[in-house]
């Protein structure tokens, strides 16, 4: 069977659907194990691997995203697991580490708590680039499984503990960082249907507005962060005055702006 004719036919199949058409390369890719570039170089593929191209083909048209069907995705140059009981990394999320990469060094930080860590892709990517102790917590005990088995693959020793939110958190640190739940609970619904079908519920609802864990992070960072110690939040597109006005008890010290242009990542100091 001519690759190229599978290709050209997926292509269109997705792109009448409204399916970026780059993600038929990828599924190809995949199945053949070589490279998007490589596939330009293969002219035949066997009946077997025909089926399975259709069979992820299949999945993806339903609306599973790319990242949940092949159960990985890449964050700040590091391969990440992914699966349903974890929010998938974002790029945007990239802004986050490298804000706090960037304080850790400049003020010689040496300990980060992340809350929420979910798939653990920002305590890990902090910890693969930064030498200090990282903990890392989350209520799902089903996310701290795929953040521990991350973490066991990338190679960063990471503290984790199963907490909700500062439940379980004892310490002090220099550092604490967080991309919490923020979508508004009745906005939820009205998310693209690969988000609120395939990433975890607990890993969207901010309850009202969107604040409710951005009121437990101010009720309880002070206590957990070091004197001088740095807060450092990913919010919604459009909550930028209404976390920081949550946090006039902090000094702002900037919002940082995502690949796109948004709000994304705001900075507090202790």
């Amino acid at each position: 069977m001519k690759l190229n004719d599978v290709r050209k036919s997926l292509k269109t199949e997705f792109e009448n659907n409204n399916i970026d058409s780059i993600d038929a390369d990828f599924i190809i890719a995949e199945v053949l194990n070589v490279s998007h570039t490589e596939l330009n170089l293969i002219d035949e593929i066997s009946n077997s691997q025909f089926q399975s191209i259709q069979d992820f083909a299949k999945e993806r048209l339903q609306g599973k995203p790319i990242d949940k069907i092949f159960k990985k995705k890449y964050f700040y140059g590091l391969e990440f697991v992914v699966d349903e009981n974890v929010l998938t990394p974002r790029s945007d999320s990239e802004i986050l580490v490298e804000k706090a990469l960037k304080i850790i060094k400049e003020n010689n930080l040496k300990s980060v708590l992340d809350l929420c860590t979910g798939s653990g892709c920002l305590a890990i990517a902090v910890k693969k680039n930064a030498n200090v102790d990282v903990t890392a917590s989350d209520i799902s005990t089903k996310a701290l499984k795929i953040a521990k088995l991350n973490a066991k693959n990338l190679q960063a020793e990471i503290n984790f503990i199963h907490s909700d939110m500062f439940d379980k958190i004892e310490n002090k640190f220099d550092l604490i960082i967080s991309n919490p739940p923020y979508i508004a609970s009745d906005d939820i619904d009205e998310l693209d249907l690969e988000v609120k079908d395939h990433d975890p519920r607990i890993a969207l609802d901010g309850g009202e507005l969107g604040l409710k864990f951005y009121n437990i992070i101010h009720n309880n960072a002070k206590k957990h962060l070091n004197e001088n110690g740095y807060l450092i939040l990913e919010i919604g597109d459009e909550q930028k005055y209404l976390v920081t006005s949550l946090f006039t008890d902090f000094n702002f010290i900037e919002c940082v702006k995502d690949y796109g242009g948004n709000d994304r990542v705001l900075v507090f100091k202790n």
